[in-house]
């Protein structure tokens, strides 16, 4: 099979970033976002129109939420398009009408059409921010049209407030904008919007008016469209490069200005570099910095040469990119091809006669010619002051001797086979023999050995088969001929073969580094969780680079502790490097020119402009990392920040969801609160009222009925307290269990007659063993879980029915159950009644909803459980399981 040539290979980085990319979107919705500088330039209306279109191509389109602000034009959009309910969160107060997220992802529509991206839900929702909710719509597979201003662009806030003196408190983050599939900008002149607010179509004329005068004045709406306009130029850009990468187009595109620099070991590229930065400095365009690795091995200088050039580019904003190709041309027009390059900065080379002849002339004069679509500017470099005239390039040992002493006698071998054979195939094939070790040598050796091999073969063959043997005088001219022949063909086979084998090993360590990127991509998509996909990085990287990882998070930064993924033990000098390079965002330490003396290696995790934590590499041997190498390890690093960010936005979504819960059940808690407490105390008051009167005074029965009820509210208000106390220390674990032995019929029994009030008005049916079971368990806590069980069942059954309590012993366990002939529970609310502050829908009011979750718990704390059922008349019954280990002899004769 013939190897592919460099052009058509496929960059590792492109290809890990594609196929995470294409692994993202098989599994989300997409979304479509209209973007503007402001308030009232219509993206709401052009959202309307494109869901419109939409709906009469058949496609179903539902509204989550759609703000019209009064807006004639914009309601009348929404004629024919399926509104989903709103819910209604009450807040201090104060009813607030949010969309419902439980409705659209229960409606699961083709496209929700969701209004105000950066909108801030009210507490009590699901998500703080809407951007959440519609990150929740597009997991579940649905499309998502939203609207979006350009000063909620969390990266655009600074610049934003800094020119128009308003504080912006609703952000979106970057990366969210990065998940959109299309954005359209809705643009219009600051002239024209102005007009708009004028005559009322935005808002109205009082209100208009004041924002005119601060946010809407036109120099703010001028900066703020340049802002929208740059920014939907900056994503258009992103989507050309990727097109272009994928191949669908051939580049470069001259729609942007793009520069890439060339970089070697070469002490000029510095100058080169600065140059390419402020030439992208006074164009405001990225920049790229490429260094082509020709196969030619470096000395430790020019080593050393080339990591602080690719250092200085990076620290100077450049993209570097690395690439593999034996020619340098070629390398750097399919580079800019692949980023869509406009202008290319190059320095002159030096000229080879040699070089310019079989390659088709210089570096300049090949990019100026093959090029189409891209400017090659040609820095002057200082005059470094007359040079020599080469007719040759200077040779350098590029092999050891040892190379020479081996070829030398692989030649002297062929002599021999040569010399056995010249009598029966004469001198002129033996010479072909010679010729054919050449290219061998080639194939093994590098070119100096090469070289050597052609010259020390030729003169052999000339001095022991040509006639007149053992000389170097040669008489025939057709003789000398064959000679100089075949010491020009040896050299140029022997070259051509060394650079054949060249081309094969560059080809042979892309091939390596792809699926090396491949292997990682692999490992870190099938680890779950984020220390399993660090971890599996981490791992690889160690295997790759020989040397120990670990990465630091931000809080291990700033509370000083020990790495968040890895087990390296960190020095002094490690963690003032990781330090510096979190805060600075470059790297820094072992092999750099920042704190060098330091053992590792710190490069910083970032993504987009946020940082997440440093990434520390600590070599096992003290040689220098390739450029390739190092490029190599910022794209592990790229891969281990993206896993953390993600990391931290799922976190960040879950303390929403949390905070929204909490929210909730605060409310909720407040509610049922508010009327347990009031509807006891109002008793107690209006039976103290009525005691202090003097004809209540005189009735002894009126004052014991009044005193009946100050003990029934006060025992149902000490019953409140008592569960919200119980809760309390079971969720922060400091409840203690005091194991006794006791005997379960003297829990029932105790129960029941604790709560002859509460239950004065129902018939209560005692079943018991005749013999005991005998439990160990805190007999107070179990008292209490099963006084809950008793009050909801007389809660829920109707005065006058039978409510039953049965105990036995069966499978091990003692099971005590209690069944009413109230309404019962409906079968799919039965796993959330035990859930706290839960009540069936319907129900009556009265009840904080925490008595069965407080019996769970401490039922469950025994070791026990509990189950919900039907009784056959339809009521509802509840069995508590309770562990029955066999009691000592001594307790069993103590309880009889």
């Amino acid at each position: 099979m013939p190897f592919p040539s460099s052009e058509n290979r496929p960059n590792p980085d492109e290809l890990l970033a594609a196929i995470q990319k294409e692994e993202a979107e098989r599994r989300r919705g997409k979304l479509r976002l209209f973007f503007g500088m402001a308030a009232g330039v219509g993206k709401t209306f052009a959202m309307l129109k494109a869901a419109q279109a939409q709906k009469k191509a058949g496609v179903d389109v539902a509204v989550g939420i759609v703000e019209t602000h009064g807006r004639q034009e914009t309601a009348a959009l929404l004629e024919g398009l399926p509104l989903l309910p709103r819910k209604q969160i009450e807040y201090r107060g104060t009813v607030m009408e949010e969309m419902d997220l439980e409705s659209v992802l229960a409606r699961k529509p083709r496209i929700a059409l969701v209004d105000e991206l950066a909108h801030t839900n009210a507490p009590g929702s699901r998500h703080p921010k809407r951007y959440q909710d519609v990150l929740e719509i597009l997991e579940a597979g649905i499309d998502v049209y939203s609207t979006m201003n350009v000063q909620h662009l969390e990266s655009r806030v600074d610049l934003v407030q800094l020119i128009t003196a308003v504080a912006v408190r609703e952000t979106v983050p970057d990366s969210v904008l990065d998940l959109a599939d299309q954005i359209e900008l809705i643009d219009i002149s600051p002239h024209e919007l102005l007009k708009r607010f004028r005559e009322g179509k935005v808002y109205p004329a009082e209100r208009a008016n004041r924002a005119m005068e601060h946010f809407f004045q036109e120099s703010h709406l001028t900066a703020l469209r340049e802002i929208s306009l740059r920014a939907t130029a900056e994503r258009v850009d992103q989507d050309l490069q990727e097109i272009i990468e994928e191949g669908r187009v051939p580049g470069p595109w001259g729609t942007g200005e793009r520069i890439m620099v060339a970089v070697t070991h070469s002490p000029f590229s510095e100058r080169l570099i600065r140059a390419a930065r402020k030439m992208a400095v006074q164009m405001e365009t990225t920049w790229i910095a490429l260094y082509v690795d020709t196969g030619r091995a470096l000395g430790e200088s020019e080593q050393n040469l080339l990591v602080k050039n690719l250092e200085l580019a990076r620290e100077l904003g450049a993209e570097v990119v690395t690439t593999q190709d034996t020619d340098v041309a070629a390398a750097i027009q399919r580079v800019a091809a692949a980023k869509n390059v406009a202008q290319v900065v190059i320095g002159r080379p030096t000229r080879r006669f040699w070089r310019e002849l079989f390659q088709g002339g210089s570096l300049i004069d090949r990019l100026a010619r093959e090029t189409r679509g891209i400017d090659v500017h040609v820095i002057r470099q200082p005059d470094p002051g007359k040079k020599p005239f080469r007719f040759l390039p200077p040779l350098k040992a590029e092999a050891p001797i040892s190379a020479y002493w081996k070829t030398a006698a692989f030649i002297a071998c062929t002599a021999a086979l040569g010399w056995v054979l010249r009598d029966l195939i004469g001198y002129q094939a033996v010479g072909f023999i010679f010729l054919l070790m050449v290219m061998a040598v080639g194939l093994v050796a590098s070119l100096g050995p090469t070289l050597f091999a052609a010259t020390l073969g030729s003169l052999i063959w000339n001095f022991f088969f040509i006639p007149p043997l053992f000389t170097f005088y040669i008489r025939r001219p057709e003789d000398i001929m064959m000679f100089l022949t075949f010491f020009v063909v040896a050299v140029v086979t022997g070259s051509f073969a060394f650079r054949l084998r060249r081309q094969q090993r560059a080809l042979r360590q892309r091939e390596e580094k792809t699926n090396i990127l491949y292997e990682i991509l692999k490992a870190m998509t099938l680890a779950r969780g984020v220390d399993a996909v660090v971890k599996a990085a981490l791992e690889r990287m160690a295997e790759i680079f020989g040397g120990e990882c670990c990465v630091l998070t931000r809080a291990n930064l700033e509370n000083d502790d020990g790495p968040s993924f890895g087990a390296m033990a960190l020095d002094e000098k490690e963690r003032a490097v990781a330090r510096w390079s979190f805060e600075h965002g470059r790297i820094a330490g072992w092999s750099t020119e920042t704190l060098p003396m330091a053992s590792s290696l710190a490069v910083s995790l970032k993504w987009g402009e946020r940082k997440y934590g440093v990434l520390l590499f600590r070599p096992r041997s003290r040689r220098e990392l390739t450029p390739e190498q190092e490029n190599f390890l910022f794209v592990i690093a790229n891969q281990i920040a993206v896993a953390v960010a993600k990391n931290e936005f799922e976190e960040e979504h879950n303390r929403g969801a949390l905070l929204a819960e909490s929210e909730r059940l605060h409310q909720t808690l407040l509610n049922c609160i508010s009327h347990e407490l009031r509807t006891p105390l109002t008793g107690i008051m209006g039976a103290a009222t009525a005691l202090q009167e003097e004809k209540t005074a005189g009735d002894p029965a009126a004052r014991r009925a009044l005193v009946k009820e100050m003990v029934r509210s006060a025992d149902r208000l000490n019953r409140v307290f008592e569960n919200l106390l119980d809760m309390t220390r079971l969720e922060s674990g400091m409840l203690k269990i005091n194991k006794e032995w006791f005997d379960i019929r003297d829990l029932a029994r105790q129960t029941l007659k604790s709560l002859q009030l509460p239950l004065a008005e129902h018939r209560v049916v005692f079943r018991e063993p005749e013999r005991g079971l005998y439990l160990q368990g805190d007999f107070q806590l179990l008292e209490h879980a099963v006084s809950n069980i008793l009050l909801n069942a007389a809660s829920y059954s109707p005065p006058g029915t039978v409510i039953t309590v049965e105990l036995r012993a069966r499978l091990g366990f003692a099971v005590l159950s209690v069944a009413d002939q109230g309404p019962g529970i409906p079968e799919e609310m039965r796993e959330h009644i035990f859930e706290k502050f839960y009540r069936v829908p319907g129900t009556p009011a009265g009840g904080t909803g925490l008595g069965l979750a407080i019996a769970k718990s401490l039922v469950e704390t025994h070791g026990g459980r509990i189950e919900a059922g039907e009784t056959p008349r339809g009521g509802a019954e509840f069995s508590v399981w309770l562990p029955l280990p066999e009691a000592p002899a001594e307790i069993r004769e103590a309880t009889q």
